[in-house]
């Protein structure tokens, strides 16, 4: 290329690689050329190999999809059809892999090749088969198509079909060539996770069903204890100086209260069993004080329905007062079964208990609660699935309020403490419960324990740790009023600045919560023992938390606090265990 023809087509273009304008001399040029048009070669022999490896690959996936194709007709049954200047079939034949499926093994008994091919296909899809193989030969239409054949053996199976057409020069089919493979499997397969998805989705309906009716059940059973309390508050507003009546009230308002704890309980119990979390933590459990606490939530509940309550024991008494058991499941147990007994009872009725013990050869004591109401009683379809949770009473179930989740929490917790329970019942005549637990007797506790008072606080300097303001508000006030003094922190992080930042021995004592923003009461005990000075390792940390089960417990032992509480906070219990951990037997406080 002269320089001419280089200034025409590049216009000393600087990026091109023959661009030899600075080289003066013409021989070094022509070099330089000749190098670079042999690089240019390479280059493009370079190409040429790589396009050629390309297209070998393809042609390689080709021939492998081609095989595989190949491959597939192999195992598949074919078949051909013949059509007459109509383009009607005149007669079919089919190879012996189609005849195997069929059914024909050895081809006895099959049809001659000239034969319809209408007496394999089901009946249920004859008429849809012939009409798509007729718009396919006729029309042009693609043919493959779903269907059940009729084997030999009778036995209906699932196959695929697809077929070719060959025409002439008007475009009527003159012959096709068609395959069908055996997708039974496939097919039934399909309907199986179709019938499973199907079943699934009623599943998933009838749990929100269920969801949706608990918490209606719910929000009605916990409205009724509330709006009694806001109804008594309303009275006592109205009636101040009517001393005895507004006493009267706060004890109804208590009672409600507590059934309304007793809800709220049943709902997160429910929720531990489900999850397999419950675990059983011993303790001293005095019967006669468990008795009265039931008595007197039940009573009000009883009067309000017009229910008597009656209680017999043998003449000797029970035989140990004191046992290794559960206060809180113990309660929910019994709050449940009387709360049943006196829901499905009617104006007039009675629930009566008898309870009796009985010592086992092992030293364990065996005590037996027989509880009988005279109520509506229960179906034996019912009564087969009482313990199952969400269960209702159909013909009850819209009138009397419940979750459906007490009895099956009864049973768990029966047996997670070793017992069992037994239910008779007739309908229209009422139920009867039968509970036996095995305990390990304990001893009485000391006089001086029993008599544990409020009096005890005098003087004492205690770290009350709360984020909620009203209840610190009132913890605070009833602590003061037993002659304590009280500091307040508003978080777990405040209460480690608060306790590091005074002197040792400031404290006699720390009431912490365990749900806190900034830092939660678990992490502010475990920096408050981490400290390094006299008292950390020694003060009384003693929890105050809504968090009430028994691994909630543990979880607050854990972290190196003496004792638990659980909200909401009964005032006597809590001024006894604060005294007892102040006493330092940290071991045998637990709530």
């Amino acid at each position: 290329m002269n320089d001419g023809a280089k200034a025409r087509s590049g216009k000393g273009d600087a990026s091109s690689p023959f661009d030899f304008a600075g080289v003066a001399d013409r021989k070094e040029r022509e070099r330089l050329l000749i190098e670079e048009l042999r690089r240019t070669q390479c280059a493009l022999a370079e190409a040429e190999i790589e396009i050629q490896q390309k297209q070998r690959a393809i042609a390689e996936r080709a021939f492998e999809q081609e095989a595989a194709d190949v491959r597939s007709l192999l195992h598949a049954a074919c078949w051909t059809a013949d059509f007459d200047d109509e383009g009607n079939p005149t007669g079919f034949w089919f190879s012996d892999e189609c005849r195997r499926v069929l059914g024909f093994e050895s081809g006895d008994g099959f049809p001659e090749n000239s034969e319809n091919s209408d007496r394999f296909i089901a009946p249920d899809d004859l008429a849809r088969i012939n009409n798509e193989f007729r718009i396919a030969a006729t029309e042009g239409g693609p043919y493959d198509v779903n269907y059940c054949v009729r084997r030999k053996d009778g036995r209906r199976m699932w196959v695929r079909a697809a077929a070719k057409f060959w025409r002439d020069e008007q475009g009527i089919a003159r012959s096709c060539m068609g395959v069908f493979v055996d997708i039974d499997d496939a097919v039934k397969n399909q309907a199986r996770q179709q019938q499973a998805l199907e079943q699934a989705l009623e599943r998933a309906d009838r749990a929100c069903k269920v969801k949706t009716d608990f918490l209606r059940r719910m929000s009605h059973d916990m409205r009724t204890p509330l709006n009694c309390i806001l109804g008594l508050l309303e009275l006592c507003e109205r009636n101040r100086d009517d001393k005895a009546l507004v006493e009267e009230n706060h004890g109804k308002m208590r009672t409600a209260a507590r059934h309304l704890l007793s809800l709220i309980d049943d709902t997160l119990q429910a929720s531990k069993l489900g999850e397999g979390k419950l675990t059983l933590l011993r303790e001293p459990v005095d019967f006669a004080h468990l008795q009265a606490d039931v008595d007197d939530i039940m009573q009000l509940l009883a009067a309000e329905a017009g229910v008597i309550m009656e209680g017999r024991q043998e003449e000797d008494g029970i035989a140990y007062r004191y046992v290794l058991g559960n206060e809180l499941y113990l309660r929910q147990i019994f709050l449940n079964i009387y709360s049943n007994c006196i829901k499905y009872n009617r104006p007039g009725g009675k629930v009566i208990t008898h309870v009796t013990s009985s010592e086992l050869p092992d030293g364990k004591v065996l005590l037996r609660w027989e509880i009988t109401d005279t109520g509506i009683g229960m179906s034996p379809e019912f009564l087969k699935r009482v313990f199952e949770p969400f269960a209702r009473e159909s013909s009850v179930a819209s009138t009397v309020g419940g979750t459906g989740l007490g009895m099956p929490i009864v049973k768990q917790l029966i047996e997670l403490m070793g017992g069992s329970i037994e239910i008779s019942s007739e309908l229209g005549e009422g139920s009867t419960f039968v509970i036996s637990i095995p305990f390990d007797p304990a001893p009485a506790p000391r006089e001086t324990e029993q008599a544990a008072s409020g009096s005890t606080l005098q003087g004492r300097r205690l770290l009350l740790v709360e984020d909620n303001d009203l209840n610190a508000e009132i913890a605070a006030t009833i602590l003061e009023g037993d002659g304590a003094y009280v500091s307040i922190a508003g978080d777990g992080a405040q209460a480690v600045e608060a306790f590091a930042a005074n002197p040792a021995e400031t404290f006699d004592a720390i009431l912490m919560d365990v749900a806190m923003p900034k830092m939660d009461g678990l992490a502010a005990t475990r920096a408050i023992r981490a400290l390094d000075r006299s008292d950390a390792a020694s003060i009384p940390i003693i929890a105050m938390t809504g968090n009430a089960f028994q691994e909630d417990v543990r979880e607050c032992l854990e972290a190196g606090m003496n004792a638990h509480i659980a909200k909401p906070i009964d005032a006597a219990k809590a001024e006894r265990v604060i005294a007892k951990a102040m006493g330092g037997n940290a071991n045998e406080v637990q709530q």
